[in-house]
């Protein structure tokens, strides 16, 4: 697996007492942050962990595990921030999680609850408290963030002992067990995410105006479809149909009002898909991720689209950049 690390990212570290160089030479692991990219086998990112867990105090492990500070360097969130609801963001964190690591998540929804564990891709490696601490912070974070309100798990089980102040982060107090679960009331994980409370969006945006063709004119149906878009296509969810009962109108009046304005509706995902990767680029994402975020399941596939945008393959594109 690769982990990216920008420079702003192990700035904010930095600012939280984490120094990654120290980190990764206690762990054994070459450093590369040169590259902003360093490639970890499932062994190495496992020794990486534990050293965490010593190093890293539990204060400073509350910061690093709240949304506020940590989405825009990390795209999983921004991912599940895009979600409908809160249950789709589990999801979709999720999904991604087991494209970019080997912490591995499972999910049990029932009529009442969602039940969420995390273990190690060898499941005879235990999660150190760092990381238990860390996912579960998290996810209670991405459904406050999401859903613009207070969001308390009916249920926290951990392995260790946490302080007075991680307890109070939970609102309840974790429960000791030989595990680590975690579980919300299925009626807060099915409110609805804000859109304004994703902080990618700021950054992503004005890309999205510079770019689209349409964009100046703010009053033009395919503008709305392309607003839409902004928020439909890191969530996954964006078929024809799907953007169509967002507007209110059926398939075949989507369809009708695009040619009307010379477009078409696949000239429209290309078009957001094509902004939101230069806006990734610029941000540093790692390929894997942007493909992700834009759409694609296999990188092939969105590595082939970036040629036919720009008629450059990513690396010549990324030289051409670094050149100018």
């Amino acid at each position: 697996m690769k982990l990216t690390v920008t420079k702003q990212f192990r700035s904010f570290l930095k600012s939280i007492g984490i120094e990654l160089e120290d980190i990764l030479r206690k762990a054994k692991i070459p450093n590369r942050l040169w590259q902003e990219e360093i490639s970890l086998s499932t062994l190495e990112y496992y020794h990486l962990l534990i050293v965490l867990d010593q190093e890293v105090p539990e204060s400073a492990v509350r910061l690093l595990s709240d949304i506020e500070n940590i989405q825009m360097f990390m795209p999983p969130f921004f991912a599940a921030l895009s979600s409908e609801n809160g249950e789709e963001a589990i999801k979709r964190f999720a999904k991604f999680k087991k494209l970019v690591g080997p912490i591995e998540v499972e999910y049990t929804l029932s009529e009442t609850a969602v039940a969420i564990r995390f273990h190690y891709a060898h499941k005879q490696q235990e999660l150190p408290k760092f990381a238990i601490l860390n996912e579960h912070l998290l996810l209670v974070s991405l459904l406050r963030k999401g859903t613009g309100e207070k969001i308390i798990p009916v249920l926290v089980e951990t392995p260790f002992d946490y302080d007075e102040e991680s307890n109070e982060l939970f609102g309840i107090k974790p429960q000791k067990a030989s595990y680590n679960q975690i579980v919300f009331a299925k009626a807060d994980i099915e409110k609805v995410f804000l859109t304004q409370n994703n902080l990618m969006f700021s950054y992503i945006e004005p890309e999205l105006n510079r770019q689209l063709v349409l964009a100046e004119n703010e009053k033009s149906f395919a503008n709305f479809v392309q607003k839409e878009l902004l928020t439909a296509i890191p969530s996954g969810r964006f078929t024809l149909e799907h953007i169509a009962e967002k507007l209110g109108v059926s398939a075949r009046t989507l369809q009708r009002n695009l040619s009307a304005e010379n477009t078409a509706y696949k000239e429209q995902v290309q078009m957001v898909q094509k902004s939101m990767a230069f806006s990734y680029l610029k941000l540093n994402v790692a390929t894997d991720e942007i493909a992700y975020l834009v759409g694609y399941t296999e990188t092939n596939a969105f590595l082939r689209a970036f040629k036919s945008w720009t008629g450059m393959t990513l690396t010549e594109y990324k030289k051409n950049v670094s050149e100018s």
